[in-house]
C-alpha cells in the first residue's frame, strides 16, 4: 500500500485559534486529505461541528493528539477525551507526550496508556504514543521509553514515532521503527535545521524531573531547529522507504512545530505556515513516488 501524508494541525496552531473550520477549509486546498487533529480551542465548536466539518471537505482524521494527564486523569476523563474523538470521527487517540523519569512514573504512564487504549477500543479507535526526546531519558539501565514499550499491552498500545524528536534524544529513528515493527503504526516528520545543536538533547542529563524538564532539555531549542520537510538535514528518504518497506504504518504526518508558535518573519521563512505544509506534502509526495 502506498504511504499517504496526513498534517498534524499543530502546525497551524495560529488559525486553529482564529477559526478551527476554516483551517480545516484552507488545509484541504492546500491538497491534503488526512489530518490529525490537536484539541480545539474550548467553546468555540462543538466536536460534532468539527466533525460534521471534516466529512464535508472529504477529509479523513486518521487521529486526535489528546491531552489528557496519565498522573491525575480518571477513567471518566478518558471516557470523554474518546466520545469527544468519536464525533469528531477520528480513527485513533494520541497521547502526545509526557515526562518518565522514575520507575514509579513509567509504571503510572503505562498503566494510563493501557487504560486509555481499553477505552478507546471500546469506542471503534485505536490509542498511540507520541514521542518527543525526553522519553529517552535513562531509567534503571533503560530508557524510559524502552520501559514503556516494554509495560504496554501490545495488542492495545501503538506507538507515533516522531522521528525528528526521537533523533533529539539520540535515537537512530529508522532502527526504532523497525524495533517497534507492528506497534509503529504512525510516523511523524518535521525536518532538522542547522541551528539544532546539540542534535541529542538528552546525553549527559542527569538529575531531570516532572518539573524541570524544560530547562534540562527544551531550554536548549531554537524555532529555527524544525524547518519544512526536505530543506533540513533528516534523511527523509532513509525514512520513508523503511516505513514503506515495513508496511505497518499507513501514513505519515507532517508537523512543523516551529509554524505554531512562531510567525513567518520570526521563524525567518518566507513560507507561512499553510505554505510550509503545502511545501511539506509536496516534498513527501516526491519521495514517496521516486
Amino acid at each position: 500500500m502506498k504511504l499517504q501524508v496526513g498534517v498534524q494541525l499543530f502546525s497551524l496552531m495560529g488559525e486553529l485559534m482564529e477559526d478551527y473550520l476554516k483551517t480545516l477549509e484552507n488545509v484541504a486546498a492546500a491538497g491534503y486529505k488526512y489530518v490529525e487533529y490537536v484539541d480545539p480551542p474550548t467553546g468555540k465548536y462543538t466536536p460534532e461541528e468539527i466533525g460534521d466539518k471534516l466529512q464535508s471537505l472529504g477529509l479523513t482524521a486518521i487521529g486526535s493528539h489528546v491531552h489528557f494527564d496519565p498522573y491525575t486523569s480518571t477513567r471518566e476523563d478518558m471516557v470523554k477525551i474518546a466520545e469527544d474523538a468519536a464525533k469528531m470521527h477520528a480513527e485513533a487517540v494520541v497521547l502526545p507526550m509526557t515526562v518518565m523519569t522514575t520507575m514509579d512514573e513509567v509504571k503510572k504512564v503505562a498503566e494510563a496508556c493501557n487504560e486509555m487504549a481499553r477505552v478507546a477500543k471500546e469506542h471503534g479507535m485505536k490509542f498511540y504514543y507520541h514521542n518527543h526526546c525526553q522519553e529517552f531519558y535513562m531509567v534503571e539501565g533503560k530508557t524510559a521509553y524502552d520501559w514503556l514499550v516494554e509495560l504496554t499491552d501490545p495488542e492495545l498500545v501503538g506507538f507515533e514515532v516522531d522521528t525528528f524528536w526521537a533523533k533529539r534524544g539520540g535515537q537512530d529513528p529508522c532502527a526504532l521503527i523497525r524495533k517497534l515493527g507492528p506497534r509503529a503504526g504512525l510516523i511523524h516528520q518535521k525536518d532538522m535545521g542547522t541551528s539544532a545543536s546539540p542534535v541529542d538533547l538528552v546525553a549527559g542529563v542527569t538529575g531531570m524531573t516532572r518539573d524541570n524538564f524544560r530547562d534540562k532539555i527544551f531550554a536548549r531549542t531554537n524555532p529555527t531547529d524544525i524547518c519544512v520537510v526536505g530543506t533540513g538535514t533528516m534523511e527523509i528518504q532513509e525514512i520513508v522507504e523503511t516505513v514503506t518497506e515495513l508496511g505497518y504504518a499507513s501514513t505519515i504526518v507532517v508537523e512543523l512545530d516551529c509554524c505554531a508558535r512562531e510567525t513567518e518573519e520570526k521563524f525567518d521563512t518566507p513560507l507561512s505556515p499553510l505554505a510550509s505544509i503545502k511545501a511539506s506534502r509536496e516534498y513527501l509526495e516526491t519521495v514517496i513516488n521516486r
